[in-house]
């Protein structure tokens, strides 16, 4: 009867340890599928599948090494009626603006007359007084670009890689079948490249288009639906509201390219 006992006993807990083994298994093995095609791990980043990759457009590029010839850009304005005309530069942009340098003026040409530290606090940290070719009238305001030559090749990603957002500025990196938003520093800036003169390495992987829907899905998995910015009157107070369908919504930047194309 002992004997007997114990078999019965040694077999129901054989039963159990089955039960438990086979009710754990699956959500072992087996992951629940992503909502609206994506999840999202700390640490790891945002995940899509092979279906919502196809259905954003998802495209990425290496980091690579590019020779960058700056510019930047700049309203002055014609204080009286002449051929010159005047405006502000930050102390970093008055440093590599010289006297007799060439300057666009839309489709025409200036050079720049002088460069004068304000004396006071101003817009700006210098004034530059640049020549124009024709009369402008008292009021009249010019954006003015100053181009400077390509110097060594540096590491550098295209302008679209980009994701600027009230916490800084990222990129969105593989990190295995990841896709991970990094903070990286930014330096100078040609037609469609950038320079990253911190948080990426030449060979590193990033995403080209659409950094934006990544954002959202992100967004929408962190904060529980809450993936696009409403306008305010106030954008310290804008909110966030509630979008379920981050890809393809009326109220998405991205997704109205989309279908504008």
């Amino acid at each position: 009867m002992k004997l007997l006992l114990i078999t019965l006993l040694t077999a129901a807990a054989a039963m159990l340890s089955s039960c438990t083994d086979s009710a754990a298994s699956p959500s072992a093995e087996h992951a629940t599928a992503p909502e609206n095609g994506a999840q999202f791990k700390e640490g790891k980043g945002v995940a899509l599948t092979a279906l919502m990759m196809k259905s954003i457009g998802l495209q990425t590029a290496e980091v690579a090494e590019e020779k960058i010839a700056s510019s930047f850009t700049v309203t002055l304005q014609a204080m009286q009626r002449g051929i010159e005309v005047s405006g502000w530069l930050t102390g970093a942009q008055a440093a590599r603006v010289q006297p007799g340098m060439e300057v666009e003026l839309g489709s025409a040409k200036g050079s720049v007359l002088r460069i004068e530290k304000a004396p006071y606090v101003t817009l700006g940290d210098f004034e530059v007084t640049v020549q124009t070719s024709a009369t402008s009238e008292a009021g009249t305001a010019i954006n003015a670009t100053f181009r400077f030559p390509a110097g060594d090749a540096v590491t550098a990603i295209p302008k679209a890689a980009l994701l600027t957002t009230a916490e800084g500025t990222f990129v969105y990196a593989k990190n295995d079948e990841f896709y991970l938003r990094t903070p990286v520093k930014i330096g100078a800036a040609s037609g469609e490249h950038v320079e990253i003169t911190d948080g990426l390495y030449t060979g590193d992987e990033i995403v080209t288009t659409p950094v934006m829907s990544l954002w959202l899905a992100e967004l929408q998995i962190l904060r529980g639906g809450k993936a696009w910015r409403s306008s305010s009157p106030s954008p310290s107070k804008s909110k966030w509201r509630a979008c379920r369908r981050w890809w393809n919504c009326a109220r998405c930047p991205s997704s109205a390219s989309r279908r504008s194309r």
